[in-house]
């Protein structure tokens, strides 16, 4: 398989090289954290689908900031995710389902979800 492999200064985010080789394994060390990248087809789906508003967007942003990228696991504690994006509990409640009712997400353990592999990459 080939891949196109993009290395970022993390200051400037201008590209410091481009490789176009087979697989790549391991992880980049130029990355920012706080680049994330969402697979074409996924966000295709998301603008396509009329019950996955702003509010389940704006959750799955969130997410992607908090998410253990080796994983694709996250822990959202309802409370602590409202405050930090400044709306309702209810309203993270109902993000949440939608995010689990499409498959975005996957509920592991209590507070534990999961990411599907086919939304994002780090």
């Amino acid at each position: 398989m080939r891949a196109k492999v993009v290395f970022y200064d993390e200051k400037t985010g201008r590209v410091i090289e481009e490789v176009d080789r087979g697989v790549f394994i391991g992880r980049n060390p130029y990355v920012d954290k706080g680049f994330a990248k969402f697979f074409v087809a996924f966000l295709l789906d998301i603008l396509a689908d009329p019950e996955f508003g702003q509010g389940a967007w704006r959750l799955l942003c969130y997410i992607a900031t908090k998410l253990d990228y080796d994983s694709l696991e996250v822990f959202l504690f309802p409370d602590r995710v409202a405050k930090e994006m400044g709306v309702s509990r209810r309203s993270i409640y109902r993000w949440l389902d939608v995010l689990l009712r499409k498959g975005v997400l996957e509920k592991r353990a209590t507070h534990l979800y999961r990411l599907q592999p086919y939304t994002i990459v780090k």
